[in-house]
């Protein structure tokens, strides 16, 4: 989970901040990144969620955490691919000579500001994403109170059935 973190950290540092820096070729590249990511998180995951019986609290507690990360991740893919469609629509539109375009709605500079806005909200997601890695990795699992600190005294044992008692109720 520390190494999805830090690579998760690499890719939200990467992405553009600027309508000028937005590159469909990096935008393509990082989504493949992110791609790759989740799917080897998911084949992990799968592994561990094949045997549940091998798999005891703590762990459970970090598939948890992971399988929010992967939430997150495929979340920041939405918006880096809604970026690239920005960016693709305003590469599609300077190619073709006499398209009617709006000013407002198919420019590519205002394309762009929207990829770049689309980039920031998977920055985001992806660095909370990593911090919460990276908290499950620093902080162990809350212990249960309850086994470790009994409130109430465990039930006083009653008196066995007769048999013929026993035989009606299966419990």
């Amino acid at each position: 989970m520390d190494y999805l973190a830090r690579r998760l950290n690499e890719v939200a540092a990467q992405l553009p901040a600027t309508h000028t820096d937005v590159d469909p070729v990096r935008l393509t590249d990082d989504i493949a990144v992110l791609s790759h990511h989740l799917t080897y998180a998911s084949e992990r995951a799968q592994e561990r969620f094949a045997a549940p019986e091998t798999v005891h609290l703590p762990e459970r507690h970090a598939l948890m955490r992971l399988a929010e990360a992967m939430t997150a991740v495929a979340g920041a893919l939405g918006h880096l691919t809604e970026a690239l469609d920005c960016v693709s629509t305003g590469f599609y539109r300077q190619a073709v000579p006499g398209v009617e375009t709006s000013h407002l709605r198919h420019d590519p500079k205002s394309l762009r500001i929207i990829a770049a806005e689309k980039c920031s909200e998977a920055r985001a997601q992806l660095t909370g994403a990593s911090a919460s890695l990276s908290a499950e990795i620093s902080t162990p699992p809350p212990r249960s109170r309850l086994a470790a600190h009994p409130t109430a005294p465990p039930p006083a044992r009653r008196a066995p059935l007769p048999a013929p008692m026993a035989a009606r109720n299966p419990r």
